[in-house]
């Protein structure tokens, strides 16, 4: 049920397209009704007389009259009816009053003598012609009727299926008035635009004051709408104000208060344009640091603007200057197709007038049902076909044409959301085997989001709302709360770099990410405290077994150089097994003391000079016993090189880095020029440096220069374990 009413959206939309079809048929069957000569009349250079173009082959005066014949006068009763060239103007607001009236009283007259056939014509030769008058099925003047109804029917569809499910909003009220009018507007033109002759002239004096009406409450709507939306500009009436002057426009067009409908019409059609624009204009204004409504303000105004433009320019525009108009009718009015047509897209993307992607699907839903109709009604009544194959022929029309093309067109009005969808489980999946900690994978949380949605901002922010993933009113945010305590909450404005606004599809996904990240985050703390008690059980096995064994080893050692050994052993193995405890760590001040003692003890046995260059910026940092004992084994590594690929003098050891990153270089100035650096990269010592260097996430190069060899290493301390 809709709030505003006791009917459903859809109910209303079917009741008042009902009632649209019945005008339509109403305007079709007085098209079919009116007298047919079977000839296409346009009018003449000069004042007085009609000239015949063609005679239409369904003609009754197929033989009766030629092509280019000019007529100059009707006779009726013995009177003689005057033909002047503006007799069969197709659109008898571009004449004056004066004129205006006169063409009125001509179409009474005519009208009559059509009412009783045969009808005698006068040629501009002066023979009198009789010509037959006849009713067939279908005529010129119910295509006419047909086409340009077409174009009111977008307006009113558009316009309509927005408004039944935000009835009580201005903005879709106005829009919607604007649609009706238009409709409207289309539909009293093809009533007598497209006769042949005439029509009586009340009838076209009626239908003629309620397109002028209908045309200003367009002008009236449309102009005003910027007033309300996408914010309102302020508490004076403005959309109000403008239909009352389309009113009083109106009036004294109905009075011919001026000398024609250009000043009343035409003239209030311009300026309400030009109001329209300033309104645009303040609007423009309003919305800066609004993307949300600078973004639905901008696709309205393009679409709007545009098609009110080119409207203004091929119909507005020369009756307003009193001139003739340079594009036919049925080609100006296309003009309608940009405007709601454009704003029918808009709706998709940026979910104009608050309208979600549901709309299209009702459009799905009503056009499949008429499509299926038409078709069965086209191939009983036009083809002939038996009701049961009919209605099965037209079946397979709409699913094998009519759905294909749907998808099709959906396809162009906005994107599909599988490909990204695709690459970001793929990335998933991927992290998940990828990520040797739970701290990966939550690093890795906000760019799975970005490549999902691609949004204009994604930003930590405090949860507004209750759960874990919610979507704001406007639909512009999406809110994530975080993985764990320890990280922040996530909003992501604008998705598709504010192409589009979040819809429910996306809260699915994003429930489905979050899912699939939870799972993975679990399996890593499952994997990680499985490698824990593994790491405990070896550090046990190493501490009682082969510590004791070292020990042992040690106590019992025959001489010096068997208790250096042992003493050694037992140093690296404490330092295997405080490496397999994750959670230990040593002070950054403490270890680079550890590293110049030892680096300055072996060089001391080698009876070598050592320059130990220090520029760290400690500041209480600490390091991981990984990093403590690979930065160690590199320094002890690029002495031993040094002693055994090279005779130096003396041996220089630059530090430098601070908390975050550490930068070490290994300088001797001992290598000959038989020592190549084939030779020095052929052992496995650089290898092993470089190793422990990337296993840490940093970069190491050697390098040999004339007859001195660098080492460089580069060590993140920051890299979490």
């Amino acid at each position: 049920m809709n709030r505003s009413g006791f009917l459903a959206p859809r109910t209303q939309l079917l009741l008042l397209c009902m009632l649209a079809l019945l005008a339509t048929l109403l305007c079709t069957l007085w098209a079919a009704t009116t007298p047919y000569l079977g000839l296409q009349l346009v009018k003449t250079e000069e004042a007085q007389g009609v000239r015949v173009r063609s005679v239409h082959p369904n003609s009754p005066n197929l033989s009766a009259i030629s092509a280019d014949t000019v007529l100059v006068a009707v006779w009726r009763n013995g009177v003689r009816v005057l033909l002047h060239n503006d007799t069969v103007i197709e659109d008898p607001d571009l004449l004056d009053y004066e004129r205006y009236n006169r063409f009125l009283r001509e179409q009474s007259l005519l009208w009559q003598a059509l009412a009783t056939p045969p009808l005698v014509v006068e040629t501009d030769g002066g023979e009198r012609i009789e010509l037959a008058v006849d009713q067939p099925w279908w005529s010129p003047a119910m295509t006419y009727a047909l086409l340009h109804g077409l174009y009111g029917w977008v307006a009113l569809l558009v316009a309509l299926g927005i408004w039944v499910y935000n009835p009580h909003r201005t903005e879709t009220r106005l829009f919607a008035a604007s649609g009706v009018a238009l409709f409207a507007t289309t539909l009293t033109l093809a009533s007598y635009g497209g006769r042949e002759l005439a029509l009586p002239g009340e009838v076209i004096a009626a239908l003629m004051s309620v397109n002028h009406l209908a045309v200003l409450m367009v002008c009236a709507t449309l102009s005003t709408l910027f007033w309300v939306y996408p914010i309102r500009l302020g508490r004076a009436p403005v959309p109000m104000i403008g239909v009352m002057l389309g009113l009083v426009a109106w009036v004294a067009d109905q009075v011919q208060l001026t000398p024609g409908p250009q000043y009343t019409i035409y003239s209030t059609i311009l300026l309400g344009f030009v109001c329209g624009i300033i309104i645009m204009s303040l609007q423009w204004r309003a919305t800066r640091g609004r993307p949300l409504e600078r973004a639905a303000l901008k696709w309205c105004f393009l679409s709007i603007f545009v098609g009110s433009l080119l409207l203004i320019a091929l119909i507005m525009l020369p009756a307003a200057l009193g001139g003739a108009r340079a594009v036919p009718l049925v080609i100006s009015l296309a003009s309608v197709l940009v405007l709601y047509l454009g704003l029918a897209a808009g709706l998709h993307r940026y979910r104009l007038f608050h309208v979600e992607r549901w709309w299209f699907r009702t459009w799905h839903w009503f056009f499949g049902g008429v499509l299926v109709l038409a078709l069965d009604a086209l191939l009983v009544f036009v083809i002939g076909l038996a009701g049961g194959m009919a209605l099965l022929l037209s079946l397979a029309i709409a699913g094998w044409v009519y759905f294909p093309l749907r998808q099709w067109l959906m396809g162009l009005l906005g994107r599909s959301d599988q490909r990204p969808l695709d690459s970001t489980l793929r990335q998933l999946v991927n992290n998940l085997f990828a990520a040797d900690s739970e701290a990966r994978i939550r690093d890795a949380w906000p760019d799975l989001l970005r490549r999902m949605f691609n949004p204009l901002q994604c930003c930590p922010v405090h949860m507004p709302v209750a759960g874990d993933i919610a979507v704001s009113e406007d639909g512009a945010r999406l809110y994530l709360r975080a993985l764990t305590p320890a990280d922040a909450d996530l909003m992501l404005e604008h998705p598709d770099r504010g192409g589009r606004l979040f819809r429910p599809e996306d809260l699915r996904v994003a429930r489905l990410l979050r899912d699939l990240t939870d799972k993975a985050v679990e399996a890593v703390r499952a994997r990680e405290l499985g490698a824990e008690a593994e790491r405990q059980r070896i550090a046990r096995d190493l501490h009682d077994d082969v510590g004791g064994r070292i020990l042992s080893l040690l106590r019992n050692a025959p001489d010096e150089r068997q208790e250096v050994l042992a003493r050694n052993a037992l140093q690296s193995l404490r330092e295997a097994s405080r490496a397999l405890d994750h959670s230990a760590s040593s002070r950054l001040g403490d270890a680079l003391e550890d590293w110049q003692m030892e680096c300055r003890a072996r060089c001391d046995e080698m009876r070598l000079p050592l320059q130990w260059l220090q520029d760290v910026k400690a500041d209480g940092a600490h390091l991981s016993v990984r990093h403590n004992i690979n930065i160690r084994r590199i320094l002890s590594e690029a002495l031993t090189n040094a002693f055994r690929h090279a005779s130096p003098s003396r041996i220089t050891v630059r530090v430098a880095g601070d908390g975050a990153c550490l930068t070490l270089e290994v300088i001797n100035d001992g290598v000959g020029e038989w020592i190549t650096e084939r030779d020095v990269l052929a052992g496995r010592g650089l290898n092993h440096m470089r190793t422990r260097a990337e296993e840490l996430g940093g970069r190491f190069s050697f390098e040999l220069d004339e007859r001195q060899a660098r080492l460089f290493a580069e060590i993140p301390l920051c890299k979490t374990q």
